[in-house]
């Protein structure tokens, strides 16, 4: 799955956490040490342009929409002193047509386990992710 970046649409559905951030989620797969292929998922965060409220599960066509960039200032400090900071990436949605209206109910937080954790099948939340 993919943000339309060139000329054909991309269908999404958009998740909305209690906080009013928006994500998708990217499904994928893993082998497991067993050889067992298994389902697993990411989540990416999107934005929109300010004012643009959608409800969760809202189902949306992308007609213009890129790959983004943010970052969070962590504690650490470099060698010179000044601040680091853990890079993500986001899409940024422009443009869309809504195709299915959500629910006003956003997404609980699920909590994390230790055996969720190391399988990689759990929803990453920005602090879990490794870059």
């Amino acid at each position: 799955m993919s943000v339309n970046i060139g000329n054909e649409a991309s269908i999404l559905t958009i998740y909305r956490d209690e906080q009013g951030r928006y994500k998708i989620y990217i499904k994928g797969t893993e082998t497991q040490e067993d050889g067992e292929v298994k389902d697993i998922f990411m989540s990416k965060k999107v934005q929109f342009k300010k004012g643009v409220e959608l409800k969760n599960r809202s189902k949306i066509e992308v007609i213009k929409g890129w790959t983004s960039c943010y970052r969070i200032k962590t504690d650490e400090l470099t060698e010179d002193g000044k601040p680091k900071y853990k890079y993500f990436d986001k899409y940024f949605i422009s443009e869309f047509n809504l195709l299915e209206d959500g629910v006003d109910e956003p997404v609980k937080a699920k909590q994390q386990t230790q055996d969720r954790q190391e399988d990689f099948s759990f929803v990453p939340t920005e602090d879990d992710l490794p870059f």
